[in-house]
């Protein structure tokens, strides 16, 4: 009787073990972010005839707002003429399953500072790109799951992903 008895108690725990045990989850760093962010930039976007290259991503991330920040460098380019400025984009974050992408939707151009020579650029790519700022762009990439290989680790594409105090909560 007190052999049943363990059997039972041994199987009840496992049968509530075992759903806890199917959730993995990991939390990048903003470093470990950061490193990985490098892989999908530079990116192009067209706004408004522009055509945008955003490159040096530094990402940092904000729980208190559910936000991601990405400070970037902007070559803006428009009939031949250039640009160059740095910029902040801030949105939220958001995972699209088919693709296995982490995206930055709904991204805002924030604090936009021109660093090429004003005088050699045309006023209308200037005020171009200055018109810009505070004003949402094309959606941006983060991270594309398929491109990190991850499967090669036994690790499956993602089910939740949250910005927490410690970093970008992944889980699997």
């Amino acid at each position: 009787m007190k052999y049943l008895s363990r059997v039972w108690i041994c199987l009840l725990t496992l049968l509530a073990v075992v759903p806890a045990v199917q959730a993995f989850t990991m939390t990048f760093s903003e470093n470990q972010l950061n490193s990985m962010v490098t892989a999908v930039f530079p990116q192009q976007r067209t706004f408004d005839d522009v055509v945008f290259t955003f490159s040096d991503p530094f990402v940092e991330l904000d729980p208190l707002e559910d936000e991601v920040n990405v400070k970037v460098t902007v070559l803006a380019e428009q009939n031949g003429q250039q640009l160059k400025a740095k910029a902040e984009i801030t949105g939220q974050i958001a995972y699209h399953h088919q693709l296995a992408q982490l995206r930055l939707i709904e991204p805002r151009l924030d604090k936009l500072k021109v660093l090429s020579n004003q005088a050699v650029v045309s006023n209308s790519l200037v005020n171009g790109i200055k018109r810009l700022e505070g004003k949402r762009v094309p959606v941006i990439l983060l991270l594309d799951f398929d491109d990190l290989d991850m499967a090669a680790f036994g690790i499956q594409k993602p089910k939740r992903i949250d910005i927490t105090s410690k970093g970008l909560l992944i889980e699997i």
